[in-house]
């Protein structure tokens, strides 16, 4: 018998007040469907919806879109804010990823609220020193570069004994530098020489590797936290963050140990020194690949923009400095004196005031040349750095190899791909000439060659009795001229005091500094202050600031010829 009890249909009765609620609730989810469905697509087709938005969740959301320009888009209108309540930047803080959050702390003006507090470094039991010997010891391998082991071993015998840990050794610098650079605390000595050595042994990427795998970046966490004041150490953290960011497989320890918000802290901080040392090292820009397609490498100072910027870039200018010289304080103001100057030792008051600039082509020539990118290198000079002692680094000292090791460090930079301005100063001017030798003979590197459309040059000429500069010079004349680099150089007229005040003499006569080629200018000044301007209105800025605009003016025109050029013969 076909059971019908079984068969029929069980329906539930609901209270005629309920029913009316549920289909409320069935229309409010309609509703809300269709709300996320416009905002997918309005987040796509209508991003400026949004940036009217003054919402922190939509900017988030915007910020966090799949495509790169709506991402960009995102993190330059979150930025813009800073009149949220606190728990609002809380709330976006603690719901960042570290695609936004890298976007943010390259963003100028932004509010530090957006960035959590770096994370306390998990508690040690032994001295930070003994740690940082233990690092050390453990980067050292048979095919490691000779002088990082020469050095390294040295250090750690001088470590090792308890008599000698007041003794003055350094990484870098020289000695009296050191000396000044430091208090009288003997273990904050010792945690400064590891440091550099860290720093040292960073450059390599097997030891970087180690130093990850080894709990190094929480130990420069450790080390910050106690040490923060300290000028010397900060910098020697900078450097080593900068080596490992120059790869992004350590991306993600740099950011989870809580150094974005270290780096937007020093990026924003009125302290010059912190400003111009620790930024312009590349770190944030290396960590940012959603905006930044190449790297730099320790030496290559990106002076500016240091923010992102939405205008492109057009054409790249690098200052190489000279012996004795670096990457910030070569290019400097000229050092004020005589009555009425500023009395302070190091421009400090005067810098506030408007009236001075520890380097010039970030705080004059960024505003004078619009769509420009500023690159400063930096190499070991044998005054000046720790290798000039090591008995294995004469091969490493000559023209070629320094020049070698910046042309590559220059081409991950991505310079080539634009056109070029060179500016160097005394031995500065020699490594010009011979990177773009060793580029124009070089497959795969004559683009740097074929987009230099200048070289500017403070007394280029250094001790021409040379055989070898003598054939360099003439290599590099017949460069410009079959290439149509225009050239302008500058000579000094005025002694320079040598160590004592009764000993001065010309470093590069008259005769010597002019190299034969394109513009010449001779000025009543001396070596050290041929590349220092008095003023913005000085001369030599001037000069300096006409010339860089009529090349670049040049290039763009070239550029578009070519691509007129280009646009016919595809019609044919």
């Amino acid at each position: 018998m076909f059971d019908t009890e079984k068969n029929k249909s069980t329906y539930i009765y609901l209270d005629p007040e309920k029913q009316d609620s549920f289909q409320d609730m069935r229309k409010r989810s309609r509703v809300r469907k269709i709300k996320d469905f416009i905002s997918e697509k309005s987040v796509k087709h209508l991003p400026w919806i949004y940036t009217k938005k003054d919402n922190p969740k939509s900017l988030l959301k915007l910020a966090r879109s799949s495509d790169q320009g709506l991402r960009c888009l995102g993190v330059k209108q979150l930025s813009k804010h800073h009149d949220w309540e606190d728990y609002q930047y809380r709330n976006i803080a603690q719901a960042l990823d570290t695609r936004t959050m890298i976007g943010l702390a390259r963003s100028q003006d932004v509010d530090p609220r957006f960035f959590l507090p770096m994370p306390k470094a998990p508690p040690s039991k032994v001295w930070l020193e003994d740690e940082y010997r233990t690092l050390i010891s453990s980067l050292q391998n048979e095919d490691l570069d000779k002088c990082l082991k020469h050095f390294a071993t040295k250090a750690l015998q001088l470590g090792n004994n308890a008599d000698e840990r007041d003794s003055l050794f350094s990484f870098g610098g020289t000695g009296l530098e050191f000396a000044k650079s430091v208090s009288s605390v003997p273990e904050e000595r010792v945690e400064i020489v590891c440091l550099q050595a860290l720093a040292s042994h960073s450059a390599d990427f097997r030891c970087c590797q180690n130093i990850i795998k080894m709990g190094g970046v929480q130990l420069l966490q450790q080390t910050y936290t106690k040490r923060h004041k300290s000028i010397v150490i900060r910098r020697q953290i900078a450097k080593t963050l900068g080596n490992l960011s120059v790869h992004k497989c350590f991306h993600e320890e740099i950011v989870r140990a809580g150094w974005v918000t270290v780096l937007s802290r020093w990026i924003s901080s009125s302290d010059l020194t912190l400003s111009l040392f620790l930024i312009q090292d590349g770190t944030l820009a290396n960590l940012d690949t959603d905006f930044v397609s190449c790297t730099y490498e320790d030496g290559v100072y990106l002076i500016h923009p240091i923010y992102r910027e939405k205008e492109s870039i057009n054409a790249d200018i690098v200052f190489v400095h000279g012996l004795l010289g670096g990457p910030f304080k070569t290019w400097r103001q000229q050092d004020r004196k005589g009555p009425g100057a500023d009395k302070s030792s190091d421009g400090t008051e005067s810098v506030k005031k408007g009236t001075y600039t520890f380097c010039w082509p970030k705080d004059w020539l960024a505003k004078d040349c619009g769509n420009i990118r500023i690159l400063s290198v930096e190499y070991d000079t044998d005054l000046s750095t720790w290798n000039a002692n090591c008995p294995f680094e004469t091969e490493k000292r000559s023209l070629t190899v320094r020049a070698s090791s910046i042309l590559q460090k220059l081409k991950k930079a991505d310079i080539g791909s634009r056109p070029i301005i060179w500016v160097g100063h005394s031995m500065g001017g020699l490594l010009i000439k011979q990177i773009l030798s060793i580029a124009d003979d070089t497959p795969g590197l004559d683009n740097i060659v074929n987009n230099t459309v200048a070289p500017t040059v403070e007394v280029k000429e250094m001790g021409r009795d040379s055989p070898m500069l003598r054939r360099l010079h003439k290599d590099f004349q017949q460069l410009v001229m079959e290439h149509g680099i225009p050239c302008l150089s500058f000579g000094e007229l005025e002694k320079t005091q040598i160590r004592t005040p009764k000993l001065k003499m010309l470093i590069v006569p008259p005769e010597s500094s002019d190299p034969g080629i394109g513009e010449f200018h001779a000025m009543k000044t001396s070596h050290l202050n041929i590349c220092k301007p008095w003023d913005r209105d000085s001369e030599l800025y001037t000069e300096t600031l006409k010339f860089i605009r009529r090349c670049l003016l040049q290039g763009r025109i070239e550029n578009i010829l070519k691509a007129g050029m280009t646009f016919k013969d595809s019609d044919r």
